[in-house]
């Protein structure tokens, strides 16, 4: 996320502007991307993905997903790209957009590109949303007219504690505050074959708590894989309306969103009652070599779990289903972020730990309204939203 700086002085220099992207840049925008994120990166790539997101965009199929470009003498700046969803609220659906690749050069940053691409894209769209992290970046979309709705809470269960404690740096990780006596304790508990008997120990009692708090005499059927476009369209119809308000998880947005395939990074499970599908849950897999930060430690991500929330047993069957795909892709934990308020009770009867949240849900609405609840609560807003599962 690009640095806020402060709000330019009124005008522009020559040769600056802002752009909403169009093939006439692609040689700039494909020269951005190999500087910043993708040192491979050709023209033919970047307008191949281009008309790819096009064909399969889930609010305007065959239009360019907006993309907006701070340009100066032919060469860009800054970048700001979407995800086009449809949200619904309050008995109401509208056409909204995620903020994304939000970057903008080193050697240009703390001025007011970021401020200007924010500006003229919530300018030019009208409903947008964001899922940010850094204080200064929630002080910059502020300033350009979003409405702060709160902070979501992570939420991570332990697949292999042993490995995990074994590894665990506290200080890397943000926990250096800990009280003296549970930082000696970890310390005691990571020494040689302890952290083993240590991690044995607590695997068997998260399983033991996951199956007493059931509901194991009627948990639904639960598959792996993904569920045809036909089969979610139709889970959505019968279930969207018990979410409050949330993005569209329709078949076209999740099979664009979250593809299942030969080297995608996402596994999928599915509950099925009836003969018909009633919930689904994505997790994206860890990175091979871990993630630094944690010393090593492979965290996956349950990106997005969508079920009726009246159905706890649902619930809790896709996050059993969840974990052992986690498991099976290598994973040493499983986070999930989510914000409804009838999630994060499924979570604790799973052995999941609330940690404290780093990313910050924020709307802005060009109607001068805000769409249904502002309550964080009543939102059905997940990691997966705005590719926020993508970290470790």
């Amino acid at each position: 996320m690009v640095s806020a700086g402060s709000p330019p002085p009124t005008g522009s220099g020559s040769g600056v502007k802002v752009v909403r992207y169009e093939s006439a840049y692609l040689s700039p925008l494909t020269e951005f991307y190999r500087d910043i994120w993708d040192s491979e990166a050709t023209e033919t790539g970047v307008a191949a993905a281009r008309a790819e997101g096009a064909a399969r965009n889930p609010v305007t199929p065959g239009e360019q997903v907006p993309t907006y470009l701070f340009m100066k003498e032919g060469r860009v700046l800054g970048h700001l790209s979407t995800i086009p969803v449809q949200v619904s609220s309050g008995g109401v659906s509208r056409q909204a957009y995620w903020f994304i690749g939000f970057m903008v050069r080193p050697e240009f940053r703390n001025g007011p590109i970021g401020y200007l691409l924010l500006k003229e894209a919530s300018q030019d769209l009208e409903l947008t949303l964001s899922l940010t992290v850094a204080t200064p970046s929630i002080r910059l979309f502020r300033s350009v007219g979003f409405a702060e709705i709160g902070l979501v809470p992570n939420f991570v269960r332990m697949l292999r504690p042993g490995r995990v404690l074994r590894r665990l740096d506290l200080d890397a990780i943000g926990l250096g505050g800990l009280p003296l006596l549970a930082r000696r304790a970890v310390r005691v508990a990571q020494a040689p074959g302890v952290a083993e008997i240590v991690g044995g120990a607590a695997g068997v009692g998260l399983g033991l708590w996951s199956a007493l708090r059931g509901p194991w005499l009627t948990s639904p059927a639960v598959a792996e894989g993904a569920a045809s476009p036909t089969e979610l369209d139709a889970m959505w119809a019968t279930i969207g309306s018990a979410l409050g308000s949330a993005a569209a998880r329709d078949g076209k947005y999740l099979a664009w969103r979250y593809p299942i395939g030969q080297g995608d990074p996402y596994g999928a499970v599915r509950v099925e009652r009836d003969g018909r599908v009633r919930g689904v849950a994505y997790i994206r897999r860890p990175r091979d070599e871990g993630d630094p930060r944690l010393r090593g430690i492979k965290v996956a991500s349950l990106s997005d779990w969508i079920f009726d929330p009246g159905r706890s047993g649902d619930g809790l069957a896709l996050l059993a289903g969840a974990e052992r795909v986690a498991r099976q892709q290598g994973a040493d934990a499983l986070l999930t972020s989510v914000s409804h308020a009838a999630l994060p009770p499924l979570l604790r009867r799973r052995g999941y730990q609330r940690f404290a949240g780093n990313l910050v849900f924020l709307i802005k609405d060009r109607r001068g309204e805000l769409p249904g609840s502002t309550t964080l609560a009543d939102w059905w807003v997940s990691r997966g939203d705005m590719n926020a599962d993508g970290v470790f």
